[in-house]
């Protein structure tokens, strides 16, 4: 919504790039500050012991697809308006799925939970519905049908690049070095994403033109930066102590704080189709968090069978015969 407010009659009045160094920045500072202070300086397993070149050098892979991500971000949300950029964008529940079962498969996920996944997006299709229904006036978020069809295949991209990023993250934190601190990792992905946002400025200004990198910042640009940095670290825990398909549903709710939030400040209207949403959703939340999913689980793994007793004994009994 942040950013929709910012944009102009040509566009974002500031760079994107220089915005998504700034939070990059911010993150890798915190993520710094709070290693040095709870982890290195209390002699905990710092993660130096294990370092190596080759383990870091690979954090420049989602590095730099969420460098790609957050910029495609930022067009998209300016083209399709918050609400319709929030529906789109959940295709990323389908890659991220597909992703997940691949990258990371003794993490699989149950018959049941691959049915709310599918719920899940039904929801978020439902729940926007009628902005099909109208045309690119009347929904007031499409300024054309070409800005259509391109932030639609932006948000197909940035679903690709989200889901891609996202469960090789997950797979860095919990299977490459797994005692490491959280934070030692996040500074590892954070200063790649500070060298290739620096990158991506300087190719970001055109020949001729003299915009420095702060041009067009304002209070509510840095307000956004802010929030999105908070997003990105608060993303790293949910890979920690969850996974991705977690975030996913977590996001999910974000679409309904979004339209409620714009039919407030934007006059947004929430009908029948929306609240069909909300509890399409609920279903899903319930299917894929619940206790059901442990039992399903428990019982697909391999059940070892011990050998009777009494077989036990009579190869016990051989084995005196042959000592004696």
């Amino acid at each position: 919504m942040l950013t929709a407010s910012t944009k102009t009659a040509t566009g974002l009045p500031y760079k994107t790039t220089s915005a998504i160094m700034c939070q990059e920045v911010i993150k890798f500072a915190f993520a710094a500050i709070y290693w040095y202070n709870f982890d290195y300086k209390k002699q905990k397993n710092d993660g130096l012991q294990n370092f190596n070149i080759k383990e870091f050098l690979m954090y420049s892979v989602p590095g730099l697809t969420y460098a790609l991500q957050n910029s495609i971000v930022y067009f998209a949300i300016a083209i399709l308006g918050p609400p319709t950029f929030q529906v789109f964008s959940n295709l990323k529940i389908i890659t991220t799925a597909v992703l997940f079962r691949f990258i990371l498969p003794n993490r699989g996920l149950t018959i049941i939970q691959w049915l709310a996944v599918v719920l899940l997006f039904t929801a978020m299709v439902i729940s926007k519905i009628s902005v099909f229904s109208q045309s690119g006036e009347e929904a007031g978020a499409w300024a054309s049908k070409q800005e259509l069809i391109f932030g639609c295949g932006l948000l197909v991209v940035n679903s690709t690049l989200s889901a891609f990023s996202g469960v090789f993250n997950e797979w860095l934190i919990k299977k490459i070095d797994p005692e490491a601190p959280l934070q030692f990792k996040n500074m590892q992905l954070y200063f790649f994403g500070c060298v290739l946002n620096f990158f991506g400025n300087i190719l970001q200004d055109a020949p001729g033109t003299d915009s420095g990198f702060f041009t067009g910042f304002s209070p509510v640009v840095w307000i956004i930066i802010l929030n999105n940095a908070a997003l990105g670290i608060s993303v790293a825990y949910i890979m920690k102590y969850a996974n991705n398909v977690v975030k996913c549903f977590t996001g999910a709710v974000a679409v309904y704080i979004a339209t409620y939030l714009s039919s407030y400040f934007f006059g947004e209207v929430i009908d029948l189709a929306f609240m069909c949403g909300v509890v399409v959703l609920t279903v899903a939340l319930y299917l894929y968090m619940g206790d059901h999913n442990k039992v399903l689980q428990q019982s697909a793994k391999p059940v070892q069978k011990s050998a009777p007793a009494s077989i036990d004994l009579v190869e016990k009994g051989e084995s005196k015969k042959e000592t004696r």
